[in-house]
């Protein structure tokens, strides 16, 4: 493929998932008047925002052709750290912490992915189960409540009255990773890495490096989003942010990045967070059972998978390559 078209599939790719958020808010607008009501549209922002952080890390792990089953775990854990340790040590040390848990559980994937050789898949599924379990053993199985510390609700504050902060850490982290992809060594070889590992190991490249440091920010993103989620309820528990990997993954396959890796399309991830957020939002202005929205993010990305087959991703040959 070349650069040309490259440029050609990311701009049509953000082009269309843009138009479908476009239509589809008009017609949850249609259906549902409150849905244009300003706080109701600043909660759409704030919810895609959330899974939009934690869908950004995922687009570089899917762009170096893997992925990451272990991020809502993480995100669990992260936010059980941060709520115990804010009483004794404050908040931005216990915030530090936190993300830096997010950071040390994606170098354990990489490193058993790298060193072991586990596949991505195997890997991440078990550190998943791991981390979940090592959230219920620091907390003794009991939620973990904070109560007295404002400070710890900036995460989810709205600067200068309006913009809620998610918003914000969102926008900042899709400017840093597109400056990353596009201008940095590292990124072009997270691309090559996801092309072809084996020509890109012949080049001299350490892919070691590119796998750890690529699983750290996965791990760092979805801290980020646990820390979030923890601040909006004030709570963390070990069962927190279960599911956030298929909403995670979801968002990055239907916003046109492709699985078999090597491209990289952060825009519309945060597009595809977007249309989800919108849906779901719907769905509850509709009084449609909750249960429904995970249905519709199964249905939403089992359509994304279709129409990637019908791009020419093989399903077979990117199994076979995880293998």
């Amino acid at each position: 493929m070349t650069r040309l078209q490259t440029v050609w599939r990311k701009i049509w790719g953000s082009y269309s998932i843009g138009l479908a958020v476009l239509i589809v808010g008009l017609l949850v607008a249609l259906l549902t008047p409150n849905f244009l009501r300003v706080d109701n549209l600043l909660n759409v922002l704030t919810n895609a925002s959330v899974v939009g952080i934690v869908g950004l890390g995922m687009t570089l792990a899917i762009a170096s052709g893997m992925f990451d089953l272990s991020v809502g775990s993480t995100a669990a854990f992260a936010g059980c750290v941060t709520l115990s340790l804010v009483p004794e040590y404050g908040v931005l040390p216990s915030v530090l912490a936190g993300l830096a848990s997010g950071a040390l559980i994606g170098l354990c994937n990489g490193l058993v992915i790298t060193e072991l050789r586990v596949p991505a898949f195997i890997a991440t599924m078990a550190m998943m189960t791991i981390v979940r379990g090592a959230a219920l053993i620091f907390t003794d199985g009991r939620d973990v409540y904070l109560f007295g510390y404002p400070d710890y609700k900036v995460l989810t504050r709205r600067v200068f009255d309006a913009v809620p902060m998610p918003v914000i850490l969102v926008l900042v982290i899709l400017v840093l990773l597109i400056l990353m992809i596009n201008h940095t060594r590292f990124g072009r070889h997270i691309l090559a890495v996801g092309s072809n590992l084996t020509a890109t190991k012949r080049a001299g490249v350490r892919t070691s490096l590119v796998i750890w440091g690529v699983f750290a920010i996965v791990g760092v993103t979805a801290a980020l989003t646990g820390l979030i989620v923890s601040a909006q309820v004030l709570t963390a528990n070990a069962r927190l942010n279960f599911g956030l990997e298929l909403s995670a993954i979801a968002v990055v396959v239907i916003g046109g990045t492709a699985l078999d890796g090597g491209r990289a399309n952060p825009i519309g991830t945060l597009l595809g967070s977007l249309l989800v957020a919108i849906i779901n939002n719907g769905l509850n202005l509709l009084n449609v059972p909750i249960f429904y929205q995970q249905l519709t993010v199964g249905l939403l990305l089992l359509a994304a998978l279709a129409l990637s087959v019908r791009q020419g991703f093989s399903p077979t040959a990117y199994l076979r390559r995880q293998a």
